[in-house]
């Protein structure tokens, strides 16, 4: 189904789905944009903004992210019952469920890079970003937006990203339903919600889980934040997120943000 477009009636927003709302446009300039604004306006929990195309899509730090037509790009607005200190624990179920859906659904063998890019043979499949706003001390809302490659081609313009159907090397008119697609994140996403309010234990378990699928530790890496830039090897990663590096001095440093670029040598220091 070439430049499949979407309509109300064929997203299903989960199983518990009570009065979330779907929000469909062909073009936006992002998606995250318009969530955030109808999150201010009540839009309830597990609501949808979904876009066929963004004119300026963005990644962590700012930077640039080609959204033509072919790809899903796609905000959730979550109202999750965790302290804003737990908040963290979304993002890592956002990209735990995606890169779950992409090995059991497509047989795709894709990794979490941290923070929560999903990569196929080292090449960006999925970029995962999220902002918070807080009322007092409790989550006002939670806006997780996503950007897939599906059927679009980002490494004319992007050599490190691959799309979907470029990994599973698909015919051209052999394309990937990104509205399929859709229905089995937000099933997957719903249910590790669910686990993560259900039980505060949980935390630590979906961290666990998230690390089986990284390839990110052991992986000599270099992060830019706004202010700094690390390099080291990636020894772990904490029970809040974080990422714990050892410098050439075998200094360890904890990184809550940043951007991760993979180094190409995977032992230059010993951990």
């Amino acid at each position: 189904m070439p430049n499949e477009k979407y309509t109300t009636n064929q997203i299903k927003i989960g199983n518990n789905k009570q009065d979330a709302q779907i929000h469909i446009f062909d073009t936006l300039i992002t998606t995250m944009q318009t969530a955030r604004e109808l999150a201010k306006k009540g839009s309830p929990n597990l609501s949808v903004v979904v876009a066929n195309r963004q004119t300026k899509g963005r990644g962590r730090l700012n930077r640039n992210w080609l959204s033509e037509e072919g790809g899903l790009w796609f905000t959730t607005i979550l109202r999750p019952s965790l302290k804003p200190s737990s908040a963290f624990l979304v993002n890592f179920a956002a990209s735990l469920a995606l890169a779950t859906v992409l090995k059991q659904n497509y047989k795709l063998d894709v990794t979490i890079k941290w923070p929560n890019d999903i990569l196929f043979k080292d090449k960006k499949v999925a970029g995962l970003l999220s902002e918070m706003e807080t009322d007092g001390d409790t989550i006002a809302f939670v806006n997780i937006g996503i950007g897939i490659n599906v059927n679009n081609n980002p490494e004319i313009e992007q050599p490190n990203a691959i799309s979907i159907k470029g990994a599973l090397v698909r015919s051209v008119e052999d394309e990937i339903s990104k509205i399929e697609l859709l229905h089995l994140f937000l099933d997957e996403f719903e249910n590790q919600l669910l686990k993560i309010e259900s039980t505060e234990s949980y935390s630590l378990n979906i961290i666990d889980e998230w690390k089986e699928m990284t390839s990110t530790i052991g992986r000599s890496v270099k992060i830019e934040t706004f202010n700094d830039i690390y390099e080291g090897v990636v020894v772990d990663v904490d029970e809040s997120g974080a990422l714990i590096i050892m410098d050439s001095q075998g200094e360890k440093k904890r990184i809550i943000y940043g951007d991760c670029f993979y180094q190409e040598s995977r032992d230059i220091y010993k951990i």
